[in-house]
């Protein structure tokens, strides 16, 4: 290889690495995940739970139908054994910590889970 091929290829991989170390940066706030409770009647929306995806846990959450538990577990977090009629949020699975963010909403409860 000549000098000017070799310059070049270490300029390619210095930009991919500060891109690299700016889209972890940028993105480290996107693991805190908010659990918003919607009121029917005065139509307000307000945060009822905050969590770091990236810390495994269990919540359980009381909704107007009964249950809501929320699984966090290796960077991911998803709806189990919801009490509301369709089963919507559960059906909407797992949801990674990187990526596209999908939020979980559960209508018949009034509950939001989504990524601050």
């Amino acid at each position: 290889m000549k000098k000017k091929e070799i310059i070049i290829i270490a300029i390619i991989l210095v930009v991919a690495l500060c891109g690299l170390i700016y889209f972890y940066l940028d993105h480290k706030d996107e693991t805190l995940v908010e659990v918003i409770s919607h009121d029917e009647v005065t139509g307000e929306d307000t945060v009822i739970l905050q969590f770091d995806m990236m810390e495994d846990a269990y919540y359980e959450l009381e909704v107007p139908n009964g249950h809501f538990h929320i699984e966090v577990k290796d960077g991911r977090y998803r709806a189990i054994d919801v009490d509301c009629p369709n089963q919507n949020c559960v059906n909407v699975g797992w949801v990674p910590s990187l990526g596209v963010y999908t939020p979980i909403i559960c209508i018949p409860n009034g509950i939001t889970i989504q990524v601050k």
